[in-house]
């Protein structure tokens, strides 16, 4: 064939570094010729199509190993494989069912539907600011490029090609993401121990993590961000064992989708180079390995684009976002989230600290797990929000999970192997395989029973975030008392866009009223003021933003709901004499 006469040709390697320096070249360029607003612009067409592509070629990359998947399949055409689908249902129904289903970031959560809902609908990534709905068909007018990356929001947006828009899909995918990483933790600590045992305990405890619970059955990027890494682990780990091209072609198209599900998320590039030059140091002088980088290197070209386009964010921070300043209060608080049995069960620490330093063997794997821990769990101790105390924050603890999770099923198989002494002769090893069930059969009650009283914080949907919860509550009450064609000002329009209701931010009230007097004779007068979550904080600007407003307009009350000392309220628009 043409193409491996290519690929032998003594010349061929000065071809692949000419094909590795023109991605790095067109980079280059892009740096020196775009500043950072038009580089967001050039990234709000980009990057759906990169990841559509890459996604559509990592499905393709799949057909040639269909017989491989269905030599696992029959592997587990016994009872060890119906327990894997028991345990995927489990921690589907634990999550979807027994966790509460809401939002816990606000609004970020919006946002990544509505960038979700831009991607399927008009093919751009980015919020939208003024969007409206003329007989069901969406136009998003102003749409700002989002700080934040757009793997998961890419994945929300399959979703809504499929089904529609409609937000709950963003909760399915989640509740299916921490169902998968389960499966994805089991494989991964059987392609390392080849045992069942403390890859099933693995697989549970990763299940029965109550955050792991709680933040997949809401919006957040955090699951995604978990499983997609947990997805590179476990490709590398099948290339590591076969060896084989195409496993390498899927580890090759998996990073790049894994790199974009959170802005950290690229550190999990950064452990796969590091595990393959401690656990295949070879294979960097192979051709292959370099030809199956190129893919790698050209989807993430809008990623290292994305980091310079959102450079100039302060991401919240009034101060430093990054400094060292932070390590001694994060540490304190992060790493005392595993010990104290509060949020974390501590027999899943116990467990991953036996596997870590007792386990027998595997002594490469056991650094590189906890590596994969500390690149997750060290990244926010820097970081000025990096406290698992710090509001909804303790959502960044999803990331370190999984990794313990591999670690606490080594130290279950480290236990029972102490506990039972290897049987001599027929009757010898007959009374062991029964001890052996035995301990594992306690081992797992153990684990199950460590996990019930963490049951009522599972439930519980609690106080945190209530001002935008009630906000997210009343709007959707609020919107069904007005005409279907009209238009809201409000500071959160992504919600509403999500819902279906036009909208436009609240700032477009006072500084284009033009644009309001067109929307108010497009909508015969029916222009309405949101009076949401924000108009009651402490915030001067926003409160200084909700108060022009009702300088410069007449407001007739809608709709008003009170909650606490916070006022909802939806008001028809009219121009003062």
């Amino acid at each position: 064939m043409l193409l491996n006469k290519i690929y032998d040709h003594r010349f061929f390697v000065l071809v692949l570094v000419a094909l590795y320096l023109l991605p790095a070249g067109i980079l280059a360029y892009l740096f020196d010729h775009l500043d950072t607003f038009e580089a967001a612009e050039a990234l709000k067409k980009w990057v759906p199509w990169n990841l559509k592509v890459n996604f559509f070629l990592l499905a393709a990359a799949l057909v040639p190993c269909v017989g491989d998947l269905k030599a696992l399949a029959r592997g587990f055409i016994n009872h060890k494989g119906l327990l894997l689908v028991a345990l995927f249902l489990f921690t589907f129904s634990m999550t979807a069912f027994v966790a509460p289903r809401t939002h816990r970031i606000y609004y970020d959560e919006d946002i990544y539907g509505n960038v979700a809902q831009n991607m399927a609908i008009k093919e751009i990534a980015g919020f939208c600011n003024y969007g409206t709905f003329e007989y069901e068909e969406y136009y998003p007018h102003w749409v700002t490029y989002n700080k934040e990356p757009g793997g998961w929001p890419f994945l929300v947006s399959l979703a809504f090609r499929l089904l529609g828009t409609d937000e709950t899909y963003a909760f399915y995918m989640n509740n299916i993401l921490l169902s998968v990483g389960v499966l994805v933790v089991f494989f991964i600590a059987r392609h390392i121990t080849g045992a069942f045992f403390p890859s099933f305990l693995a697989g549970i405890a990763y299940a029965l993590i109550p955050h792991n619970l709680i933040w997949s059955n809401t919006a957040a990027a955090e699951p995604s961000a978990a499983t997609w890494a947990g997805l590179t682990v476990l490709t590398l780990a099948i290339f590591l064992k076969t060896r084989l091209t195409r496993h390498l072609l899927l580890m090759a198209l998996v990073i790049p989708l894994a790199c974009q599900m959170r802005a950290e998320s690229g550190l999990i590039a950064l452990w796969s180079l590091v595990a393959l030059l401690t656990l295949a140091p070879g294979v960097f002088a192979q051709k292959r390995l370099w030809v199956m980088g190129l893919p790698t290197l050209i989807f993430l070209l809008p990623h290292f684009l994305h980091f310079y386009a959102v450079s100039g964010h302060n991401w919240g921070a009034e101060g430093s976002t990054f400094s060292m300043g932070f390590l001694r209060p994060n540490i304190a608080v992060n790493g005392l989230y595993y010990l104290t049995n509060r949020h974390f069960p501590v027999l899943f620490t116990a467990l991953a600290l036996l596997g870590l330093c007792c386990s027998k063997g595997l002594l490469h794997w056991r650094i590189l797990l906890l590596l994969w821990f500390l690149f997750f769990w060290g990244i926010f101790l820097f970081f000025y929000a990096g406290s698992y105390a710090y509001g909804a924050d303790v959502r960044f603890a999803l990331l370190s999970f999984m990794p313990l999770s591999l670690l606490g099923g080594l130290g279950a198989g480290w236990v029972r192997d102490r506990l039972v002494p290897v049987g001599i002769g027929l009757q010898g090893r007959a009374k062991a395989a029964h001890l052996q069930m035995l301990t594992q059969g306690i081992l797992l009650i153990l684990v199950s029973f460590s996990f019930l009283d963490f049951l009522p914080q599972v439930r519980r949907v609690g106080q945190e975030a209530w001002g935008a919860r009630c906000d997210h509550k009343y709007a959707q009450q609020f919107i069904e008392k007005i005409p279907s064609r009209s238009m809201v000002l409000t500071q959160n329009p992504t919600m509403f866009l999500l819902w279906g209701q036009n909208a436009i931010q609240t700032y477009a009230g006072l500084n284009n009223p033009d644009i309001i007097k067109h929307l108010m004779k497009r909508y015969d007068g029916h222009v309405y003021f949101h009076h949401n979550y924000w108009c009651n904080t402490k915030s001067e600007g926003n409160r200084r933003l909700c108060q022009g407003i009702r300088d410069r307009y007449h407001l007739e009350e809608v709709a008003t709901a009170r909650e606490q000392d916070y006022e909802y309220g939806l008001y028809k628009m009219r121009w003062k004499d």
